[in-house]
């Protein structure tokens, strides 16, 4: 079934399930088909961890939805997942994708590198970024934890997220969508015995991409903002402008028309208050 109310034999529901209602889906639904309720028609997108499960299921996804350019990563082979791409497309109608098979571990940095330059050298622009690898180390209480196992899990959670997001993002930060997303899980909420690597590590990531978000949400402006209002403010003599502050988002035939409150309040400069 693909969505059903909470059942009270299930017990008690968590809250995270319950966030939108007491729908909860387990399966596809067709308010969601990306045959028909999505188009990302032009879009280039890059996929992770897409050998197999859900990373694979993604990029069939964005095939069904019409992505245009797919690059799908893994440390093993990524020919069946090519394949279903291109199916996946002729199935739903779409235009067959051009579909960049990169070989790239995500725990070692030359590797994502080599792949993000690869990627940058064929396409040249990046609209969506899906950080699906992932690893889960066995279930083992923390005196019983094998250490590689342990570190193994972080390295690919977080430190292999932290890398690819780190190479890729020059070319995301070019244009485009800017739209990174970093697959986590519900288990980063909870404590779960034996689970610490994975779960702590999810946890990370999902602060991890707050900040990633909080850094870069605000660069936004296009070079052009300003190479076009410099030449806007400076293309008449403006004596009252100089040695004042002022910022390209701002409204600039507004800011001309705000003279005399500006020369009147000596406003748009530095002072040092209390002298």
């Amino acid at each position: 079934m693909a969505s059903e109310p909470q059942q009270p034999s299930a017990g008690p529901p968590r809250k995270v399930d319950v966030f939108t209602g007491d729908v909860i889906h387990h399966d596809t639904y067709p308010e969601i088909n990306p045959k028909t309720a999505s188009n990302c028609t032009g879009k280039a997108v890059i996929i992770t961890g897409a050998s197999k499960g859900l990373g694979k299921a993604l990029a069939i996804g964005y095939a069904e939805a019409g992505a245009s350019l797919i690059a799908v990563a893994a440390r093993s082979n990524v020919s069946s997942t090519v394949a279903s791409i291109i199916e996946a497309a002729k199935a739903a109608g779409r235009e067959e994708p051009t579909v960049l098979a990169l070989e790239m571990d995500v725990s070692s940095t030359p590797s994502v590198k080599a792949a993000a330059e690869r990627l940058t050298a064929e396409w040249g622009r990046l609209d969506i970024l899906v950080n699906n690898a992932g690893y889960m180390a066995p279930f083992n209480l923390l005196l019983d934890a094998d250490d590689d196992e342990y570190m193994k899990a972080w390295d690919v959670n977080y430190w292999g997220t932290y890398r690819v997001t780190k190479a890729f993002l020059p070319l995301l930060l070019k244009g485009g969508d800017k739209t990174i997303v970093n697959m986590s899980s519900v288990a980063a909420h909870f404590m779960g015995a034996g689970g610490g690597a994975y779960h702590i590590s999810k946890f990370a990531l999902i602060r991890f991409t707050e900040f990633v978000q909080d850094e870069y949400v605000r660069m936004r402006d296009t070079p052009e903002l300003a190479a076009h209002s410099i030449p806007y403010l400076t293309s008449v003599k403006r004596e009252w402008l100089g040695g004042r502050w002022i910022s390209c988002m701002w409204d600039m035939p507004t800011l001309v028309t705000m003279e005399k409150k500006i020369v009147e309040g000596n406003l748009l400069k530095f002072e040092c208050s209390g002298l």
